[in-house]
């Protein structure tokens, strides 16, 4: 098939990481310097100034009508985008279907590699690497010089820009045939991903509005009360502040060598006020690190450190500055696209990009409803509609009145900026603890899936197997949470020391080994055979250069990876396997065979030692990911227009007159084939409303 590799360069006084491609390119002050391109290979043209209109007679003209052409680009929504906003209307260009485009960048998210160009281009030791050099040629060109007040657009400067294009392109182009495309399967699943990153979601500007003026009234108070306790200090200077703590002889949390670790990093903080990162997303599988961990106690610390840090937290808070990030890439149209990166994560669910949907903190409001017979105070989540309702009177004291501290506050409302459209409804739904039941499913462990099919409570039976005594939701909440948290976590290999850390840093060692010991051997014995199992295969293939399957994985290696092709047909990649000889963390002299891969780890290229649960929970949330992606078409089929995807949830803003959770529900539900086989015992919690909300 043929095929045109380009590449736009622009200026613009807009904020391209800020605002996205759609609004960067819709701004009027956004114009395009020049457009490299390669036809089938060939060697890159430059357009720019008058070329860039459309002349029929051109040979780009002729591959733009030939229906039969694909257009790649790296990271292709900016290229669409300036392409409908500038080349269509203003240079007379025809417009450019989605299913002509294809993204490389896609390609290296289903691989598994770096995302930007020269990242990708650097893991893959590509003979032609991105230009660094260029690049602030290219950002000085909207850029006015502080001395003169000028622009400086020179024919030099120009032509540093050009080469820096063209060489764009060829680091593109040896990309391209290297990484080459999706696949008929995850083609069709990117190009949904299109579709919906287009669409966007409305955002209620009003609210946020309102939300910024109580953050900022809030902020006054809480920066004077700061200062007043560190002695000046304001709660941006952080070298004075930790010199401050350091004299008043705060108590920093010791590191794996026993030494204090004095700095303000967000892992330390949360550790020196006791609280954990409710949004932490890493990984529930053992590693390495959880043996040589730092321990997770930490005594109470006194008002005078500890007010400080809180304040720093709330006035420092990553959530809130979702505000200006919702100003900023939100269009004419009232709404936020681009909000999505296909498989932006390993596994292939998606990352959120822009407002961060993916992170909305976690709703940690609760409001009393009274008390116990014996005296408890209970509570309950917050309302979403009062709180919306508080929010939106812009009175900091109001939302103090109601629910607490103002800026907490609207983080926990921070979702709620999400709307429907006029006269329609979103409908949202998340698969209820898949990930617990795909494994269980996977490994053959059905007694207990049954259980969950029968909408029996699969918390209360691991809590039974954990205390070893008849436990009762409401009279036990606590053991009930235990076992919720086990079943949640023990999957994927975790041991006891990580489920100390995440769950139970109240517990003493031997009741979170118990904990560990009653998922392996009591609640779900097949499981561990699955995580031997599939690192098994996976080592075999590596070592011995043959393919290996076990629990219907089957493992391979192809042009430089090890792939795993998943119950689904899609296939996991794994780049750049290596056979290793590895030491087991809790036995220095128990060495086995193992294997090594390189991926984009915590904003670091890195090698990564794989094992059991570390490949199963891949495989596990993959599953996920395809069950997730199935639903996905069935409403889009049905005419119920996806808007948004977080982790396990979909969310689609549809006509009133078709709204229903039922009708979302039976999307989900319906699954496939494959994971009938697998007897997954599919459940779903759906609802409908105007506003989204957790």
């Amino acid at each position: 098939m043929r095929f045109v590799v380009l590449d736009f360069e622009s200026a613009s006084q807009a904020d391209l990481k800020k605002c996205g491609a759609w609004v960067y390119a819709e701004d009027p002050t956004t114009e395009i310097i020049c457009l490299a391109f390669s036809i089938d290979g060939g060697a890159p043209v430059v357009l720019s100034g008058p070329s860039l209109t459309n002349n029929t007679d051109s040979i780009l003209s002729a591959a733009v009508n030939n229906a039969e052409v694909i257009f790649i680009a790296h990271n292709v929504a900016f290229e669409k985008a300036i392409w409908r906003s500038i080349m269509v209307p203003q240079l007379g260009w025809p417009d450019i279907p989605n299913e002509r485009w294809h993204d490389s960048m896609a390609s290296c998210a289903m691989k598994a590699l770096p995302l930007k160009l020269e990242r990708a281009a650097m893991a893959l030791r590509l003979p032609m690497q991105k230009d660094k050099g260029g690049l602030a040629a290219t950002l000085s060109l909207g850029r006015a010089n502080k001395k003169t007040g000028m622009i400086d657009r020179t024919p030099d400067k120009l032509q540093r820009v050009y080469d820096y294009c063209i060489q764009d392109v060829k680091t593109e182009l040896d990309l391209h045939r290297r990484v080459r495309g999706l696949g008929a399967a995850e083609r069709r699943v990117w190009l949904l991903d299109q579709t919906i990153n287009e669409r966007g979601v409305r955002l209620d500007m009003d609210f946020v509005r309102q939300a910024q003026k109580i953050c900022d009234d809030a902020a006054l108070p809480l920066r004077e009360e700061f200062m007043a306790l560190t002695g000046g200090i304001a709660p941006t200077q952080d070298k004075q502040f930790k010199e401050w703590l350091v004299k008043q002889g705060c108590p920093f949390p010791l590191d794996s060598d026993g030494q204090p670790m004095v700095n303000l990093q967000k892992e330390t903080v949360l550790k020196l006020l006791g609280e954990k990162d409710e949004n932490e997303e890493d990984s529930l599988a053992e590693t390495e690190d959880d043996y040589t961990r730092f321990d997770v106690s930490q005594q109470p610390l006194p008002f005078a450190y500890r007010r400080p840090l809180e304040i720093r937290n709330i006035l420092g808070s990553a959530s809130i500055k979702k505000l200006s990030a919702m100003r900023s890439c939100c269009g004419d149209n009232g709404r936020a696209r681009g909000l999505l990166q296909y498989h932006g994560a390993g596994p292939g669910r998606w990352a959120g990009r822009l407002l961060q949907p993916q992170n909305f903190p976690r709703p940690t409001l609760k409001i009393s409803e009274g008390f116990d017979k014996d005296g408890n105070e209970l509570f309950k989540g917050h309302d979403p509609d009062q709180l919306v309702s508080a929010i939106m009177s812009g009175d900091a004291e109001y939302v103090r009145l109601l629910f607490g501290e103002p800026i907490k506050a609207v983080s926990n409302g921070l979702r709620h900026a999400i709307i429907a459209s006029d006269g329609n409804l979103l409908e949202v739904g998340d698969f209820a603890t898949i990930e617990a039941r795909i494994v269980l499913a996977l490994a053959g462990q059905h007694d207990k899936t049954r259980l969950m099919a029968e909408g029996k409570d699969i918390y209360i039976d691991m809590a039974q197997a954990i205390y070893k005594m008849p436990v009762d939701k409401k009279r036990d909440p606590e053991k009930r949470q235990i076992g919720k948290n086990s079943v949640l976590g023990c999957g994927f290999q975790m041991g006891w020391r990580k489920f100390k850390a995440r769950y139970a840093q109240n517990e003493s060692d031997e009741f979170c080994k118990a904990c560990i010991d009653a998922y392996r051997e009591v609640f779900a014995p097949e499981v561990p055979k699955l995580w031997r199992a599939l690192e098994n295969a996976a080592v075999r293939t590596v070592w011995d250069r043959v393919g290996h399957e076990a629990y219907g994985i089957a493992y391979n290696l192809e042009d430089g990876f090890l792939t795993a092709r998943l119950p689904s047909g899609r296939k996991l990649w794994y780049y750049d396997p290596r056979p290793v000889k590895k030491a087991m963390p809790w036995d220095k002299d128990d060495i086995r065979p193992g294997f090594e891969y390189s991926a984009w780890k915590m904003g670091q290229w890195k090698r990564v030692s794989a094992y059991g649960g570390l490949l199963t929970e891949n495989v596990v949330q993959a599953t996920a990911r395809d069950l997730m992606v199935n639903g996905m078409f069935n409403a889009e089929a049905a005419g119920h227009g996806i808007v948004l995807t977080v982790h396990d949830e979909i969310v689609t803003d549809v006509p009133e007159a078709i709204a229903a959770a039922s009708a979302l529900d039976g999307f989900m539900t319906d699954v496939p084939d494959w994971a009938k086989r697998l007897q997954i015992p599919v459940s779903t919690d759906c609802w409908t409303g105007g506003r989204y909300r957790k």
